[in-house]
């Protein structure tokens, strides 16, 4: 087991990105806290097996939009291995890997509440991604279809003319 203290820059408060390092760290069983800053980092401590904490750093460094405001971008991750200059232990106790709002006194309510918050702010930013794409492939979709439906309507104009022919026939032909 072995600790460590991260700072993380780029776009990452008010946008759910410590929502997804708990999900992150709780998924590869790290113990830990997770804060922001008010230079607009993000610090957090961690504790595990090394090569979980390397795969945390791999999951967590997210490649945003820079130019989108909702976006997460991690533009840097600096790491301080305990026993590294700037390490420092964890600034409060935890029994899991937790969010430090940084209010002293609160319920399981409250507590849930903000997660549930920062979880539907990191959905709607992939959401909207997922939208602007959605939009993207439906013009293209809706450009072939028009191309196909034209290719229909002609093929469908050349057979009703035919039918029309043929029943003209058949009618000329019964009337003898």
């Amino acid at each position: 087991m072995t600790k460590a203290r991260i700072l993380v820059e780029g776009m990452i408060q008010g946008v759910g990105y410590r929502a997804f390092i708990k999900q992150v760290a709780r998924f590869l069983k790290l113990k830990g806290l997770v804060r922001n800053l008010e230079d607009e980092t993000i610090e957090i401590f961690c504790e595990g097996p090394t090569e979980k904490i390397q795969e945390f750093f791999k999951r967590i460094n997210i490649k945003g939009k820079p130019e989108d405001f909702m976006s997460v971008n991690v533009t840097e991750i600096k790491c301080f291995w305990e026993g590294e200059t700037g390490y420092r232990e964890a600034w409060k106790p935890y029994k899991r890997f937790e969010i430090d709002y940084g209010i002293e006194e609160m319920d399981i309510f409250q507590e849930s509440t903000l997660e549930d918050h920062e979880y539907g702010k990191l959905y709607f930013s992939n959401f909207r991604s997922e939208l602007k794409g959605f939009k993207e492939n439906t013009a293209t979709d809706f450009q072939s279809m028009a191309e196909k439906y034209g290719d229909i309507s002609s093929e469908l104009r050349k057979f009703r003319k035919t039918i029309e022919k043929f029943f003209d026939q058949f009618l000329k032909e019964r009337a003898t």
